[in-house]
């Protein structure tokens, strides 16, 4: 028999879909959303934007795998997309210093949405592809988040800046309608095809699997939240870009590090040694020690490449790994996901309150 790589074509072309769709509105709007705090209240109040997103993160992350079974994978979907519209609504109409109030908001929202996306390819493909496509499945989402970025540029060219959120919200609208129709629904699409409830006290016990992968999970997912507002703040202090132009710096940065780590991940499905590939990239990750010591433009790309490289590459592995530790995969996915989304908010947080201190 032939080992089938698509098992349910439902969940592995919703989730693809889903972070295509999701991270294009993501790219546009974030960044503008992240300049425009760095503008009116400083790079420390940049910080808080990652530290409320990723403690909700955490927090809802954990609750996707019980709520998708009380509900359906395409009810809790809707439901995170809701949320996520309603957030990027709020920024236009409320104040800057209330933005990270929305961004906890979107966090949650976010917690809800995206493990439910990686459950469903889980669930998608045999279990022998699952880290492969996890793989394929983060490139994808990192070059969609890139080419948001620079839709971002076009739209600042063309339109302005003012209809950025508003474009975002017209993409999320138009594919919420779209997820609510292609996804799993009902009560045999669970993603576990076991009856029992998957409750949160399961979920935190089942941390003794993967307690070897905690400390790079740790470091993963910190450095994943620096790069998500911390960094790109950090660029325009250091450039002084204007908006369009920071965009398309931080996207020939992004996919110079995307094509190095897909080079990375073929050497490391060669190599089949899982410990010498987490040292190696666990070492690139930590390259991003060295850009406070820096303004050089090259200096900067050659960092941020390297980090970006180290991250890309990791990401997948440790999910593939918690996943066939776990009892059941989407387990394993909520665990790491929760973590790192923990480490994200902190570690920004850390470095914006020195940088403030200092």
């Amino acid at each position: 028999m032939t080992d089938r790589k698509i098992v349910d074509s439902r969940s592995f072309y919703s989730a693809m879909l889903s972070v295509v769709i999701v991270m294009i509105a993501v790219g546009i709007v974030s960044p503008h959303i992240n300049l425009k705090v760095l503008k009116d209240l400083g790079l420390f109040w940049v910080s808080l934007l990652t530290l409320g997103f990723m403690i909700a993160r955490s927090y809802s992350s954990l609750l996707h795998a019980s709520l998708y079974e009380l509900l359906s994978p395409k009810i809790t979907g809707v439901i995170g997309l809701g949320l996520i519209i309603f957030c990027y609504t709020m920024y236009l109409f409320l104040p800057t210093f209330l933005y990270p109030l929305i961004r906890l908001l979107e966090g949650f929202a976010s917690g809800l949405f995206w493990p439910l996306m990686q459950s469903l390819l889980m669930n998608g493909v045999s279990p022998n592809w699952r880290s492969r496509m996890m793989s394929i499945y983060f490139l994808i989402g990192n070059v969609s988040g890139f080419i948001g970025y620079q839709v971002g540029s076009l739209i600042i060219y063309f339109l302005g800046k003012n209809l950025l959120v508003y474009s975002g919200i017209l993409i999320l609208l138009i594919y919420t309608i779209i997820y609510a129709l292609i996804a799993p629904g009902g009560k045999t699409a669970y993603i576990s095809k076991k009856k029992t409830r998957t409750s949160l006290s399961i979920i935190l016990n089942e941390t003794r699997y993967i307690k070897p992968l905690v400390p790079i999970i740790f470091l993963v997912g910190g450095v994943n939240g620096l790069m998500k507002d911390y960094l790109f703040a950090y660029l325009k202090i250091i450039t002084g870009y204007e908006e369009a132009e920071l965009r398309n710096y931080w996207s020939i940065i992004g996919y110079s590090g995307l094509l190095l780590s897909i080079v990375a991940s073929h050497i490391q499905e060669s190599l089949q040694k899982t410990r010498s590939v987490l040292v190696v990239f666990t070492a690139f990750t930590l390259s991003v020690i060295f850009l406070p010591f820096t303004k050089d433009p090259l200096l900067v790309f050659i960092i941020l490449v390297l980090t970006i490289v180290g991250t890309r590459t990791l990401r997948p592995i440790l999910r593939g790994l918690a996943s066939n530790k776990t009892s059941k995969p989407e387990i394993g996915i909520a665990l790491v996901n929760s973590l790192s989304n923990l480490a994200a908010g902190t570690l920004p947080f850390i470095i914006g309150l020195f940088s403030l201190i200092m």
